[in-house]
């Protein structure tokens, strides 16, 4: 509701942003309890009224709500990644890193730019989008760290990554489509330039916006849009390139995890960094301790190791026959020796 500023009391709460008179400046931001110090200050400049928040609403930015489930959204998809479990049998060093960009994580969260960005994919399309982003920023930063990033090129990284579709908020109906006539094709392939645009008059920092622009180019020179090569791409952007296609087979396209990992490593060395694609096979545990899956035999069992350094080749006990018969001896087959052997689904 409108008040004038003679009837505005001390503990009010801000319904709509305070601006400096005569200018676009932002004075006191929604959602501020007002102190007597704010009060005296807006009669100084002569703010004739505010609109004050109802005493029986409780005001929540929507910023603030995309702040929670961020770092609520990224805990939950690491720590399914890289669980706290010794029968894991993940490497401490994986686990370590895991916990260190959890940290990461809540200091993203703080910046009012990336909020605002995430929020607007959230808005867009909160099934894939917004799901896209959280699972290639998770896997993103712990391959960085893996190859041996410093904390701000991982934070750098980890911010390319989690903004790296932002310019398809520009335009929507393209967003998980996977068949183009040649305009959508075109349009399609300036998101990258669209996201660096974005993010340049956000002030997201410079090396970040680099790594969104160039999350489509291509090993061998075929992405684009600027058709670099090898080591003319960033790091980062090599890294997101090869996080982003498998988060995107997930998120988008529903595929198995198994298809995402063998179209990645066919194109290991030709569109993608073989020393990036070498690093997420090796550390990503794509089935999570405990999930309950079909073999491509038709037997079903539970993931029981994940196994160091094999990620998409986990230790399958199998409870069921390929009839969905329990058997009467559980057995072990190992994924990592048994390579004709595949996980079909996850059930």
């Amino acid at each position: 509701m409108l008040l004038s500023i003679s009837e505005v009391k001390a503990g009010m709460i801000l319904e709509k942003p305070v601006m400096m008179p005569n200018t676009d400046k932002c004075l006191m931001n929604a959602g501020v309890a007002l102190s007597l110090k704010n009060i005296a200050r807006m009669r100084e400049l002569r703010i004739p009224s505010v609109h004050i928040a109802d005493r029986n609403t409780v005001y929540i930015s929507p910023v603030d709500k995309i702040a929670e489930a961020f770092v609520s959204d990224f805990l939950h998809y690491s720590r399914a990644l890289c669980p706290n479990q010794p029968e894991a049998n993940l490497s401490d060093e994986i686990c370590d890193l895991a916990r260190r960009n959890e940290k990461l994580a809540v200091k993203l969260s703080a910046s009012e730019d990336i909020l605002s960005f995430l929020l607007q994919q959230k808005i867009t399309d909160n099934k894939g989008l917004y799901q896209y982003s959280i699972m290639t920023c998770v896997l993103s930063g712990l391959v960085a760290a893996r190859m041996g990033m410093s904390l701000d090129q991982i934070l750098k990284c980890m911010t390319g990554a989690l903004l790296s579709d932002i310019g398809l908020c520009e335009m929507p109906t393209l967003i998980g489509k996977e068949d183009f006539d040649g305009q959508q094709l075109a349009l399609y392939m300036e998101h990258p330039t669209y996201g660096y645009h974005f993010a340049v008059q956000s002030n997201i920092d410079r090396e970040a916006a680099e790594c969104i622009q160039c999350h489509h180019e291509r090993w061998n020179g075929s992405g684009y849009p600027r058709k670099l090569k090898e080591e003319e791409i960033p790091l980062s952007a090599r890294i997101v390139a090869v996080c982003s296609h498998y988060a995107a087979h997930i998120a988008y396209k529903n595929d198995k995890p198994y298809v995402a990992i063998e179209e990645i490593y066919g194109g290991s060395g030709i569109f993608f960094d073989y020393e990036v694609v070498k690093c997420f096979t090796t550390t990503i545990p794509v089935y999570p301790l405990g999930a309950l899956v079909r073999l491509s035999t038709g037997e079903v069992g539970i993931v029981a190791n994940i196994r160091k350094n094999e990620g998409g080749r986990p230790i399958v006990k199998v409870h069921y026959n390929r009839f969905n018969r329990p058997i009467t001896e559980s057995k072990i087959i190992d994924l990592g020796k048994e390579r004709t052997i595949f996980i079909e689904e996850v059930l």
